[in-house]
């Protein structure tokens, strides 16, 4: 007559219970409620797991994250700090100004945003990976030739940004290299 939940689901189980009425639904008892397995019939999910991991939602969020971090500490500066006030010297004497930078800060943080969605979408393209890929190499290059000449403080920077380039660098060439996990 009924079933335990986990065999109202199995073909073999569900062929043997019988349900009164019949109809097309004669062997399913109760069906789980939605969003226990994905789309799809009795037994059969639509989809199976992904296996491997996606490098290029890695470089994504790579792209990403910095970006974002960058625009929210100018929305901070913009809050804490909405007016400069400066002196300046002209030919009359010091004339002392106020500059409003709220405006300016929005505008500068909604562009960058922009532009970072813009480089998270091109992210997909193997040519636009190949092309910073490239250019990160550059900057390790110059990283690396600046890093003789600068003065203590100066190469924590520098070593900083290496070590950031050669694991962007890293992320991506195995989003080169690696493919693309897909549904089995």
């Amino acid at each position: 007559m009924g079933a335990r939940v986990d065999q109202a689901w199995d073909p073999a189980v569900t062929g043997q219970m019988a349900s009164p009425g019949g109809g097309p639904s004669a062997g399913a008892a109760y069906p789980p409620p939605v969003g226990w397995v994905p789309g799809g019939y009795a037994g059969h999910p639509a989809a199976q797991e992904r296996s491997g991991t996606d490098w290029v939602l890695w470089v994504r969020v790579a792209i990403a994250v910095p970006s974002v971090l960058a625009a929210a500490l100018l929305m901070l500066a913009g809050i804490f700090f909405p007016h400069v006030t400066f002196e300046q010297g002209t030919a009359s004497g010091i004339v002392t100004r106020t500059v409003d930078l709220g405006p300016t800060v929005a505008v500068v943080a909604a562009v960058l945003l922009l532009v970072t969605a813009l480089f998270a979408w091109l992210a997909k393209f193997a040519i636009f990976r190949v092309i910073l890929l490239a250019l990160t190499l550059v900057s390790v290059v110059s990283a690396l030739s600046q890093l003789g000449d600068a003065v203590s403080a100066e190469r924590a920077v520098f070593l900083l940004a290496l070590g950031w380039d050669i694991l962007y660098g890293g992320l991506l060439g195995l989003s080169l290299v690696a493919p693309r996990p897909r549904y089995r």
